[in-house]
C-alpha cells in the first residue's frame, strides 16, 4: 500500500504512467499498467519550501478509518505502518478519531506495526509535530490538554498490546 524508500519509489514510478500533476499541493497521480492500480505520490507534511518526507501509496484510500488501519497494521509490512503514520501525523485534527479506532481494534494489529505507526504519527511528540507543520497550538482546534490526553492514550495502547 505504501512505499517509503526513495529508490523503490523511483523504480515503481518508472513503470507507471503519469495521470495528473498538482504542483501547488505537491501531488502526482499515476496509473500502473500491469496491475491496473492508481498511485499517488505526495508530501503529506509539505509547508512552503519544506516538503518533508515523500510517500507513494495506492489511491484511493479506504473510506472507513478502521478498515484503513486494519490494512496498514494487521500484517507485518513496516512500510505500511511508517507511511500511514507519516500521513496521519499531518492530520492532527483527526487524531482523536484515530486513537479511538486503535483502542477498539488494537488486539488485531501486529504489535510492531502499531508501535511504528504511533512513532511516525508523533502523537507523543505533538509539539514537535506541530512545529514541523507550522501550526500554532494556541490556535489549533484541539487544546493542549486534549493533545496530552491523546499522547497518554497512545502510550497506554502500546502497553496494552504487550499484555493482551
Amino acid at each position: 500500500m505504501y512505499i517509503v524508500d526513495p529508490s523503490q519509489q523511483i523504480e515503481l514510478i518508472r513503470e507507471m504512467t503519469q495521470i495528473r500533476k498538482d504542483m501547488e499541493n505537491w501531488m502526482v497521480y499515476y496509473h500502473h499498467p500491469y496491475t491496473n492500480q492508481m498511485w499517488k505520490s505526495f508530501f503529506p507534511k509539505a509547508t512552503g519550501k519544506d516538503r518533508g518526507p515523500k510517500l507513494l501509496r495506492h489511491e484511493p484510500l479506504q473510506d472507513d478509518l478502521r478498515e484503513y488501519l486494519m490494512v496498514c497494521l494487521k500484517e507485518d509490512v513496516p512500510e505500511n505502518a511508517i507511511g500511514a503514520g507519516i500521513e496521519q501525523s499531518a492530520r492532527m485534527e483527526k487524531w482523536p478519531e484515530i486513537i479511538q479506532a486503535l483502542e477498539k481494534d488494537y488486539t488485531h494489529y501486529v504489535r510492531s506495526q502499531l508501535k511504528l505507526f504511533l512513532k511516525h504519527m508523533k502523537v507523543e511528540k505533538f509539539r514537535e509535530n506541530a512545529r514541523e507543520l507550522n501550526l500554532d497550538l494556541s490556535e489549533f482546534s484541539l487544546s493542549e490538554k486534549e493533545l496530552k490526553n491523546l499522547s497518554w492514550r497512545s502510550k497506554k495502547l502500546k502497553l496494552k498490546r504487550i499484555f493482551r
